[in-house]
């Protein structure tokens, strides 16, 4: 028998992959030493040029003064409770690039501390740990993710 690995991990997979992937895993009767883990994962679906939060409500409009007097007017101040509470955006664009763009735009107008934040919905993904597996059972799991690409076995972390 070839010697045991203390712990390899996959990367994360998808909820549907994350099913498909424990099906194949299933015959191999792996037990207490396959362990699912939860992954906090958020798809990007747009980015957010804005000026972090300074001096809460009299600094976001002090900001907006200065702003405007940029000629900068199209801007608002978030409100509610979450950490960008007084923060102020600046835009909401579609792609890295563009608030790229404009972030630099804003910098050349005299704008400092313009920073980008990805948004979109969070999610969760799924990875796997294995514990205490020999070589020949390594191989069989390394089998039953052909095919998908988070199966990709590591040393945990």
């Amino acid at each position: 028998a070839s010697p045991a690995v203390a712990c390899v991990e996959t990367d994360a997979f998808t909820a549907f992959d994350a099913r498909r992937f424990e099906t194949r895993l299933a015959r191999l009767d792996l037990g207490a030493r396959q362990t699912r883990l939860t992954v906090p994962f958020q798809e990007v679906s747009s980015y957010m040029v804005y000026l972090p939060p300074q001096g809460g409500k009299e600094g976001a409009d002090r900001r907006t003064l200065e702003l405007r007097e940029r000629g900068i007017t199209n801007s608002f101040v978030m409100q509610g409770e979450s950490p960008l509470r007084w923060a102020i955006s600046l835009g909401v664009f579609k792609t890295e690039a563009a608030a790229r763009t404009e972030q630099a735009r804003l910098a050349k107008q005299g704008v400092a501390n313009a920073r980008i934040l990805p948004r979109g919905p969070q999610s969760q993904r799924f990875a796997y740990r294995f514990r205490d597996i020999d070589g020949e059972l390594r191989n069989q799991i390394v089998e039953a993710g052909r095919g998908m690409p988070a199966a990709v076995l590591h040393i945990c972390r």
